[in-house]
Order: structure tokens, then sequence, then C-alpha cells
């Protein structure tokens, strides 16, 4: 079951009259008699909600007293040892559970296997156990699915989303579970088909407004984005995540501080949010408030006391703040710090990043390119990336660090080598360096293969050269006025 759809039950009155129940009988030392799978419900409301993990065990034991054979609170136990790795303990209770075809012996064992990186395994086999499920299948396929997106695994996700649209193609769960995947697969306008279903059917639903905002973030349409975070916030004024999206959208546009503004209102709110302060510090750092920016990251670093789903990134933007002010030893600590906390936290995803990149970026910003470039080499002999994109990437942190002529060398490097789909990125980079080296006329010839070609992030990278309101299919006519004092002719655009 999706995290979210437990924690809408804790808040419904069903579950809080099962709460009240429990918690008045065992204040009042009066003898207590519940189901096993409320007792269950009880037991991981203390542990999602109150973190209480002595009151959930508690609960546990009373659903065991009651009920010796219950499934839950087994599975409960079983879950628990899972969660601590503790993998030969929780297969052998997942054992001893009587019913061994029970749904949820069925999912945590299938979990299992994902914890064990055999993805593919227990996707067979919750395949082969749905042929022998003839009641709820859909919400067999369902809670499938959620499985392998709590492990980040959308592709097979995809494949138990399919298979449930295939059941139940009109149903809202589907159009929910589609959405989710999709956008994951950063599917974003496929995703929106689901999402716009999902809004004509319920325009309350506000999770759906944050998905359409979500995809449209995705899609680049900002615009879009903050209007979905308006109807979101239409219905609900102070919702967390409708203002967190909100913040997002305006950091994408690089309006940090209109960001600013809103994540120092989300602190106000939620002040134990260790991810409102990270990013909060990204605004405050892009607006140019070093010290600020650092005593963000260091609440954010306290607040998440190490345990926080976004700890890398934690210790990523502390090293690029200590590099921005030239403490390159601490910077190189946290970069350590953050390769570590990436290690655990991506092992089941296979998509750990290469840190050497940071540590080549933080000898570059601090003025150290030789030291800089050892990295980057280093990474080329790892032989685990195409040596092309080694030295592209190498050549934007020298860029962006202001070496300018090291950077051209390995941007010509490239070039010479590149075919024209590889080629035409390449393009303002180049126009840019030879600027910067005084070759005007190089760079003029760069900015008509830029131009012509449409290459991406010309305003980035070049738009600093121009008078705010020129456009970059006006770039070349506007560099060639600059160097010859008059237009070409003919000129690429109407004046």
């Amino acid at each position: 079951m999706r995290l979210n759809d437990d924690l809408k039950y804790f808040e419904s009155r069903e579950f809080k009259d099962i709460l009240e129940k429990y918690e008045s009988a065992l204040e009042a030392g009066s003898a207590l008699y519940m189901d096993a799978d409320e007792l269950t419900d009880v037991a991981e409301y203390y542990t999602m909600v109150v973190h209480d993990m002595d009151k959930a065990y508690r609960a546990i034991d009373i659903a065991l007293d009651l009920h010796p054979d219950a499934v839950d609170p087994r599975i409960f136990l079983a879950r628990q040892m899972m969660l601590q790795d503790e993998l030969e303990k929780a297969y052998a209770m997942c054992d001893d559970v009587p019913d061994q075809q029970h749904r949820e012996v069925l999912f945590l064992r299938a979990e299992l296997m994902v914890r064990e990186n055999k993805q593919k395994q227990a996707a067979d086999y919750l395949m082969e156990q749905a042929q022998h499920i003839h009641e709820d299948k859909d919400y067999f396929f369902y809670d499938s699915a959620y499985i392998f997106v709590d492990y980040h695994d959308m592709d097979d996700a995809y494949t138990f989303a399919l298979k449930l649209q295939e059941m139940a193609p009109d149903w809202f769960k589907t159009w929910e579970l589609l959405s989710e995947v999709l956008l994951e697969r950063n599917a974003f306008d496929e995703a929106l088909g689901y999402i716009e279903q999902m809004l004509d059917k319920d325009p309350f639903y506000i999770d759906a407004w944050h998905w359409r905002t979500e995809a449209y973030c995705g899609l680049a349409d900002y615009p879009k984005a903050i209007e979905g975070t308006d109807y979101a916030l239409a219905i609900d004024p102070d919702n967390e995540r409708a203002l967190e999206l909100r913040a997002w959208t305006f950091m994408r546009q690089e309006n940090c501080k209109e960001a600013h503004r809103l994540y120092e209102r989300l602190r106000r709110m939620n002040p134990e949010s260790e991810i409102h302060c990270l990013y909060d510090s990204y605004c405050v750092f892009d607006m140019g408030q070093t010290d600020d920016a650092l005593k963000l990251i260091e609440e954010s670093e306290r607040l998440a006391d190490g345990c926080s789903p976004e700890q890398a990134a934690i210790y990523e933007h502390h090293a690029h703040i200590l590099s921005e002010k030239g403490q390159i030893e601490a910077a190189l600590q946290y970069i350590q710090r953050a390769e570590q906390q990436a290690a655990v936290s991506d092992g089941l995803q296979d998509n750990i990043q290469d840190f050497d990149y940071y540590r080549a970026r933080i000898y570059a910003d601090n003025g150290n390119s030789d030291e800089a470039l050892k990295y980057i080499e280093k990474i080329g002999k790892k032989g685990i990336e195409p040596i092309a994109s080694v030295i592209y990437q190498g050549a934007q942190i020298l860029f962006e660090a202001g070496d300018y002529s090291l950077a051209l060398q390995m941007f010509e490097q490239l070039i010479q080598q590149a075919d024209q789909d590889f080629a035409i990125p390449l393009y303002p980079y180049l126009a840019a360096c030879y600027h910067e080296v005084g070759d005007t006329n190089r760079c003029l010839q760069y900015l008509r293969l830029a131009v012509d070609n449409n290459s991406p992030e010309m305003k980035e990278l070049l738009g600093y050269l121009f008078a705010e309101g020129v456009q970059p299919i006006e770039y070349y006519d506007y560099y060639y006025y600059k160097i010859y004092g008059c237009w070409p002719d003919p000129p690429s655009v109407a004046f």
C-alpha cells in the first residue's frame, strides 16, 4: 500500500476511534479485545507517526496474545527485521506464518527479494502468484506495483501498472499509479493524460494538482506549473506540498528571491524539516549570501542527524559552500561524506555518481586547474563513461571556474572528433571561450554555428555578451556589429 494511503487512514475517523479505544483501555487498565488487524494498525501508527517502537511492539504483543495465528502482527514483526537488514530472520518469520498464501505474506516475500537486489525474481514471483488470485486482482497488481515504486524500480512498477490498466482502465487508482510511475520515468506528457482524467473526475483532489505541477516542471512549462499550485492552494491555502512545489518552480525559473520567501514560510510551518533548510540554502547561496547559506545548511545537517533521504545532497551543498569560502580541505571532507552516503542510499538503484567530478570542481573553483585535471583523467581511466562524456564534463567544470584557455583546449579536442549531434551543444561554449581569450573572429564563427543549429543553452552561456532583450537568434548580428561597427550584409534578422 502507498505510504500516503497509510497516513490518510491514520487521519480518518475510523482509525481515530480504534486508537482511542486502545489507549483508553490501556490507561484504565481494563480488559482489551480488538481484532489483530486493528492492533497492527495501531502498531503501524506508533511506528510511522509517533516513532515510538516500544509502544508499537506492545500493541503487537497484545495482538499475538489475543490472536496467536494472526497474519498481520507476524508480518509486522518480520518487516521490522527486514528494515533492520536481518533478512534471514525476516525470511524465517515469514516462513512461520501459518497462511502462506495470504497476500501480505506474498508481498513481504517479494520485498525481501528486492532488498537482496533480486528485482526480476521478485517481479516474476508476483506475476506467478497473480495467476492464482481470483478476488480483488486489481488491488493485487496495484499493491505489487508499489513495492517496486518504494524501491525506485520504475521499470518493474510500470509492468504491474500496465497489467492493472488491462484489468481496470477506468479505475481512479489505475490513473494514480500510472501518473506516479510515468512521472518518475520522466514521461511527463503521458502522465499528464492520466492526471487530467483524475482532475476531471475530482477537481478537488489535491495530490493530482501536485502531480500536474511536477509534470509541467518536467516539461519546463513553468507558468502551467505555477497555475497548478494556484489551484492546490485555493483548495488548501497552507498545503505544505503545494508551497514546496511552488518554491521549487520559482527556483527552476531562477527567481530565488520569491523561492526564498516561500521557504522562509515553510520553515516557520515545519521547523523540523531539514529539506526546507536545504532548499532555502540553495536560494540564498544563489543570491550571493554565502554566510546565510552556510548557517542554513548547518541547520539542515543538524535536523537531518544523518538520516535524511537528501543526506548526500546536504553534504554536497555543504561542500559547495565551503569551497566557495576557500576551505578546500573541509569541502573535500564533505564530498567524502556525500560519496559514502550515496553509496548506501543508491545501492538498489545502480546509479551511483562519480564524486571525483565534485573534487575536480572544488580544485578548479579555487584556481587549481592542474589538480582538477588529475581527477578528470582519473575518471577517464576508470572506463565507466565514454571518454568524450568525461572530457565534456571536465571542460564544463573548467569553463564554469573561469579557466577559459584550458576549457577551450578540451572543447576543441571534442569538436574535432564529434558528429553533428554531439557538436551542436559545444558551439556556445566555444563561442564564449574564444570571446574570453580575445579571438573575436573565431567567436563569431561559432556564434554563427550556434544560431544556425539552434544550440541549447545559448542564452545561459552567451547572454551576458548582449543587452537585455537581445534574443539568441540575433546574437551573430549583434556580435558582428560590436566587432565591425556595422550589421552583416545581409543581416540574419530584420531590424
